[in-house]
């Protein structure tokens, strides 16, 4: 926690009173209660963003964002959960502009339009709730890499991996991955409970074309993940040990051919 609150007042000196802002700010809504309030540098190279009307922890955070490409336009980029992330698209062609919301972990962006009038207040209202949440770490906090948040994901994909063997196969396997090996940025690039269940789904998958097969797997009690630089699959009395690695293809076809010969 100090950490955080060093950095973020770090920023606060370094930045937020740099601040150069455009006497107007942009105002965009979706028409059905999402907000985004846009306050620009004068170089237009950066710009103070609060999005509201969202179910999601970013609601009513003010960024200190910059401009960068994205695709064939332009994107207000921030750093969210250890990466930069893009929060509003800008596609500025046929007359300019059209605006897109991005919030984090929802596939599809939300479409926005500009307001008519811009309120001219906005602006030191943005740069102060900024400062005030700056000194309070909050965006620091929301920039780190929130290990917690993306282990439960990934544990969630090897409890629904292990449970469906259960409830298509007819026996009790457990895909097991020891976590502590497992390093944040590995865990930031990479799905590694979705890679780990792969042998499970694969289990299921000839279940389902084989009822038979379940009697080859009923001995096995364990599935043992490691997460390598390498592919392997070996059976060691009642414990299948695979190691998985992410770059390695066709790895379901490497699977299923080993526990056909089972």
């Amino acid at each position: 926690m100090k950490k955080i609150l060093f950095i973020a007042c770090v920023l606060l000196s370094s930045k937020s009173f740099a601040l150069d802002l455009a006497k107007y700010p942009i105002e965009l809504s979706s028409g059905d209660g999402v907000n985004v309030a846009i306050a620009p540098t004068t170089d237009k190279k950066q710009a103070l963003i609060k999005v509201t009307g969202i179910n999601h922890e970013i609601d009513g955070v003010t960024f200190l964002t910059d401009l960068k490409p994205h695709g064939s336009n332009n994107a207000y980029k921030y750093s969210y959960d250890g990466s930069e992330r893009s929060l509003v698209s800008v596609d500025d062609g046929y007359g300019c502009c059209s605006y897109t919301l991005y919030i984090p972990e929802t596939r599809e962006g939300t479409y926005l339009s500009t307001k008519e009038e811009s309120n001219p207040a906005i602006v030191a209202d943005l740069k102060a709730q900024y400062e005030q949440q700056l000194g309070k770490g909050i965006q620091a906090k929301l920039a780190s890499f929130n290990r917690e948040k993306h282990l439960t994901y990934q544990q969630k994909k090897i409890t629904d991996a292990n449970s469906e063997i259960d409830k298509r196969c007819g026996v009790k396997i457990k895909t097991t991955v020891d976590w502590k090996t497992i390093d944040d940025k590995t865990l930031q690039n990479y799905a590694v409970g979705s890679f780990c269940a792969q042998v499970a789904s694969e289990m299921v998958s000839m279940c389902e074309n084989d009822p038979s097969f379940k009697n080859k797997i009923a001995p096995i009690n364990t599935i043992e993940c490691q997460f390598t630089n390498e592919l392997k699959l070996r059976q060691n009395s009642q414990t299948l040990t695979f190691k998985t690695a992410p770059k390695a293809p066709n790895q379901p076809q490497f699977i299923k051919s080993y526990l056909l010969n089972l």
